[in-house]
């Protein structure tokens, strides 16, 4: 009997999830058609906080999560499909999301894109080449992983953050101003492959020496004053 009760339950759960990953209907956004491809331009929806964008609309493609289309909708989760390219400018800052997964389909992510959320887990795909300004600027992330894939992390980027773990992926090149101010950071290893840092990168944290490759441009105020540089 017990055995019959607990697979009960399995499947009541089951099935609960299955319904709760359900994308929202087509008629809880505003779209346009785009170059063969739809591009989310809002959200109707008041009521339902927990988002699932679904992969295609009108039986085209989402390619496009447009600029400030769910920008402080009080959202409390947000799942954005695999066929999304682009994440355009200030698509959702200002809520209340504390996980977000950026698909491997995304190459590039706007400004502000997720700033002044609550996101304590970020993974970002391995498509993603390019992270705009404060993209995910004033959040709670703790840990990051920049994919290989990666090649500019733009100012401000992941600034006003408690990041103690960062890994950089290979293929960045540039780092701009104050993309990882004020963490919570003790070190950070540079990749071999950054040319450019610029100013307050890396300035109010907690490091107190770092090697930096011989080939990157600095700036003086790149890492907080006392800090011991080595080139290698």
């Amino acid at each position: 009997m017990k055995k019959r009760i607990c697979r009960i339950i399995v499947l009541a759960l089951a099935a609960f999830s299955a319904y709760a990953q359900q994308p929202n209907p087509a008629s809880d956004f505003r779209f346009t058609e785009r170059n063969g491809g739809i591009t989310i331009t809002g959200y109707n929806n008041q009521e339902k906080k927990d988002v699932v964008i679904p992969e295609m609309i009108n039986n085209l493609p989402v390619t496009v999560i447009g600029q400030f289309s769910f920008e402080e909708k009080g959202l409390t989760s947000v799942i954005i499909p695999n066929s999304v390219i682009s994440i355009e400018r200030v698509a959702f800052a200002k809520n209340q999301l504390t996980s977000v997964i950026i698909p491997d389909s995304v190459t590039t992510i706007g400004n502000r894109a997720f700033g002044s959320n609550q996101l304590t887990s970020l993974t970002l795909g391995s498509g993603v080449t390019t992270i705009g300004n404060d993209a995910f600027g004033n959040n709670l992330l703790t840990v990051l992983i920049i994919p290989n894939s990666v090649i500019t992390i733009e100012n401000f980027a992941f600034s006003n953050n408690r990041l103690t773990s960062l890994t950089i992926g290979d293929s960045v090149t540039t780092i701009r101003g104050s993309a990882f101010y004020e963490n919570q950071l003790t070190s950070v290893t540079i990749p071999n492959s950054v040319t450019t840092i610029g100013g307050e990168a890396f300035s109010k944290n907690l490091i107190t020496s770092v090697t930096v490759p011989r080939s990157a441009n600095i700036s003086r105020t790149t890492f907080d004053e006392g800090v011991r540089i080595t080139r290698q």
